[in-house]
């Protein structure tokens, strides 16, 4: 009888312990499927977090330099504009001045690679003069004053000597447009002002 009772005692313990790491592989393995996916969710979650930003500094990166070929194919070359001035409206022997000279004509100092045009008459016989500087190195306000400063001495030169030369100063020409700024002393200012529209768009 007690060897009876303790056999049946022995196979209800061996029946539990079955039941109890049974039951435990089943939450370590349920444990170990759930730990996986969300490892795996994580992952994805982060490349899709890392890769967004990287897609929109690529999509940034594709317009800026849109907008640089734009507007490196919208520049026009002041020199430009100056000669079809040039070819346009009546006009005395004129001379460029160059960069190394400009200073003794508008107090002005033109930074190295700013692009600019300009002509006075060479004889310095007349009034007539074009301008044109593209003013994205330089201060816009700086160019009008030296601008007006120059017509303002041109006229000392030609009053009471020359009254038509100083009708030309008095009725001088300016314009400003996107970026560009002009002036013109001549004959036909009209005109000069019609192709600094056409070229600066």
């Amino acid at each position: 009888m007690k060897k009876t009772f303790a056999a049946a005692c022995a196979a209800l313990c061996a029946l539990a312990f079955c039941a109890c790491s049974g039951e435990a592989e089943t939450e370590n393995g349920s444990e170990g499927v759930y730990t996986e996916i969300t490892a795996s969710e994580t992952v994805s979650e982060t490349e899709a977090q890392t890769d967004a930003p990287s897609e929109q500094a690529e999509t940034e990166t594709e317009t800026q330099t849109e907008s640089e070929t734009t507007a490196e194919a919208a520049a026009v070359p002041c020199a430009d504009i100056t000669a079809a001035i040039m070819e346009s409206v009546e006009l005395p022997s004129m001379a460029e001045v160059g960069a190394d000279r400009i200073g003794m004509y508008l107090d002005l100092t033109v930074p190295e690679d700013c692009d600019f045009s300009m002509y006075i008459c060479g004889s310095g016989g007349f009034a007539d003069e074009v301008f044109v500087i593209n003013t994205a190195d330089i201060s816009v306000d700086d160019v009008k004053a030296a601008a007006e400063k120059r017509i303002e001495t041109r006229k000392k030169d030609f009053e009471g000597y020359n009254p038509d030369e100083y009708d030309k100063l008095e009725n001088y020409v300016s314009a400003e447009k996107d970026g560009y700024y002009m002036y013109a002393v001549t004959v036909d200012n009209s005109v000069c002002e019609s192709i600094f529209d056409e070229y600066v768009k």
